[in-house]
């Protein structure tokens, strides 16, 4: 991507960071030739695209029209705030906006390397709900039952004794058994959680290794291009 040379004054993301985010950007498909990264992408347009292409769902292209002004560029990030970046769990700071917008080098970057992430933990987070969805269907019903276990079997308990001790034992049977079931859905949702949590490090992980690999081959190739040169 041609601007590389220009922002590698970016106080935030290192060189090979940065060359790793636009071999990123190159491998998505996008609307527009990208030759400036901080006046492309200072409508909100792009950005728009690149959330598109990850979640196709989540985005309505139709709102964000390419623009020239600072009004409707502002406008074109609120609303990709609002509607789209909101519900994986990201917001682009105003100030981050104006910088974007007025094309500040370096501001686009921050923003995509951050995004990138989001959007990993959300793709990740979202995969995890659905996997387990049947299981925690499965967990519930057996909490579902025990009150009406309970209860039935406290009928036939006072079908067979009419003492007032039957009755208490009744009573506390059916205590025990809805205290257990709270203590497991306790524990059940404890362990889900440590699961997700798992699953958000491991996928954190995995693309940080993505991004080393990225630069390992970077190097290789201009490792290449100097011996060749040299030769």
């Amino acid at each position: 991507m041609a601007s590389i040379a220009s922002s590698i004054g970016n106080e935030n993301l290192s060189d090979e960071q940065l060359r790793a985010l636009y071999a990123w950007i190159d491998a998505i498909p996008l609307s527009r030739p990208k030759r400036n990264i901080q006046r492309d992408f200072s409508d909100g347009v792009l950005l728009a695209e690149i959330v598109a292409v990850y979640f196709p769902a989540l985005v309505e292209m139709h709102n964000y029209g390419a623009a020239n002004s600072l009004k409707q560029k502002v406008y074109n990030f609120e609303t990709l705030n609002t509607r789209v970046l909101k519900k994986i769990g990201y917001q682009i700071p105003r100030s981050a906006v104006d910088d974007i917008v007025n094309c500040r080098p370096g501001a686009i970057e921050s923003v995509l390397n951050n995004l990138q992430l989001k959007m990993a933990k959300y793709r990740e987070k979202k995969a995890l709900q659905d996997a387990l969805s049947p299981r925690e269907a499965a967990a519930a019903e057996p909490a579902q039952r025990s009150p009406r276990g309970s209860a039935a079997g406290g009928s036939a308990a006072g079908g067979n004794r009419r003492g007032g001790n039957g009755n208490g034992a009744q009573g506390a049977g059916a205590g025990h058994k809805t205290v257990m079931a709270s203590v497991d859905d306790e524990i059940l949702m404890e362990k889900e959680m440590q699961v997700r949590e798992l699953q958000e490090t491991v996928e954190i992980l995995e693309l940080k290794i993505a991004k080393l690999e990225q630069l390992v081959r970077l190097k290789d190739n201009k490792i290449a291009k100097l011996i060749s040169n040299s030769r």
